[in-house]
């Protein structure tokens, strides 16, 4: 016998659900790195409006750290009980999409024809677009001005000189001039003064069909990592074995420190500390007069090919199209569209490294294009915290260290 409609609802009611989500049809299983309190990214607002537009329709998301998802998901994809919509990043695209676990999305749509050129051709394989993305995030340097203005210097340093005399007057005024921190800050600042944007394309590195170890741009980035130390930018060894993700923020958060190379999805987090006054800027870079924007292709949403609820998915990428929709995500996470046209959500503090991006002087992070192997990151981070803690050393060390994870890669 059909139980009676007040029966469910009563049983959804006690365990705990709202009338809504009780009397939903359809229950979206989305996973996601983003949405949780430390990185809410919108969610919370733009699922309450998903679901006020389709309220036959409720969205269970549940977040799973970046580091996770590679061993969460592919055990559901494989036992053909996947979430109905995941978010996912090159790398992943490339993976599971390799084994044919994603949904075409098809390149017929208006999304598609919208997409940055540089960003679309990453994303296309084959002709088929298997994730709609959802970010272009930069990585730059926060500075903060008023340990600047004490210094003397009214303007963020944007090129190798201009980092250098900063460095010099902030610590002669007895300010700490610069994080540096092993892993991620470092290589920023490695990578920006290494690959010209007007140069040698990363592919050819990350192929192997170029060696880093007789690369004259990586050798002198090497070189000019000493030359920030002789300026008394900072001091290497403590630099090397500093937290570059918990320690490092929390200290320009403080403001402990002057300048900090980190990702754009810090403006909130910053943004949030009383009298604070930050800028993020491009890298200083050897390359260019303008500095050099670092564009990470961030995350973006795919439909697993068992999605138990594929139209419902589908419903749920078409939301994030809406460039209302897409711009509250955007504004959370301190990112740029990956889409052409529309109204930018960057803070003016941000203005620096927009300028940078308007000026062409910017280049796409090859570990998310996969230009360069996944596995040439955490050799890219653990070496240059060698590097750091050996400074003296021939650069041969630390470069040939990255062409052996390239050859391990093929």
């Amino acid at each position: 016998m059909e139980k009676p409609m007040t029966s469910i609802l009563g049983l959804a009611l006690a365990a705990g659900l709202s009338p809504a989500a009780a009397g939903a049809q359809t229950v979206l299983d989305v996973v996601a790195w983003k949405g949780n309190e430390a990185e809410p990214a919108g969610m919370p607002e733009l699922i309450a409006k998903f679901e006020a537009e389709n309220p036959d329709i409720d969205v269970d998301l549940t977040f799973v750290a970046r580091k996770d998802v590679d061993k969460v998901i592919p055990p559901r994809l494989q036992g053909g009980n996947p979430p109905d919509v995941t978010m996912v990043d090159s790398s992943l695209v490339d993976l599971w999409g390799g084994a044919g676990f994603l949904t075409d999305l098809g390149t017929d749509s208006d999304w598609y024809g919208q997409m940055i050129p540089a960003v679309r051709d990453v994303m296309t394989s084959d002709g088929e677009i298997l994730v709609y993305p959802l970010e272009v995030i930069g990585m730059g340097n926060f500075v903060n001005m008023d340990l600047l203005a004490q210094a003397g210097i009214d303007n963020a340093p944007v090129t190798i000189d201009e980092l250098k005399s900063a460095c010099q007057a902030l610590a002669a005024e007895g300010i700490a001039p610069m994080i540096f921190a092993g892993g991620f800050p470092a290589m920023l600042y490695v990578g920006a003064n290494g690959l010209d944007p007007n140069g040698v394309s990363a592919a050819e590195y990350g192929s192997g069909e170029r060696t880093f170890v007789d690369d004259e741009n990586f050798n002198t980035s090497l070189d000019s990592v000493r030359d920030l130390v002789e300026a008394e930018c900072f001091d290497p060894k403590l630099q090397a074995g500093l937290d570059p993700w918990a320690t490092a923020p929390q200290e320009f958060r403080s403001g402990n420190v002057a300048i900090l190379p980190q990702g754009a999805w810090n403006i909130g987090n910053f943004s949030s500390v009383e009298g604070l006054n930050f800028q993020f800027a491009p890298m200083p870079s050897r390359f260019t007069e303008h500095g050099l924007a670092l564009d990470l292709v961030g995350p973006g949403w795919a439909i697993p090919r068992d999605a138990a609820n594929a139209e419902a998915a589908r419903k749920w990428i078409d939301f994030f199209t809406e460039e209302e929709n897409l711009n509250v995500f955007l504004e959370a996470e301190g990112a740029y569209s990956p889409f052409t046209g529309g109204v930018s959500t960057m803070p003016d503090l941000a203005e620096p490294y927009t300028a940078a991006r308007d000026a062409g002087s910017l280049i796409l992070w090859p570990f998310s294009t996969l230009e360069f192997p996944k596995i040439l990151q955490s050799e890219w981070e653990d070496s240059i915290t060698g590097f750091l803690l050996n400074i003296d050393a021939d650069n041969e060390e630390t470069l040939e260290r990255w062409d052996y994870a390239v050859e391990d890669s093929m």
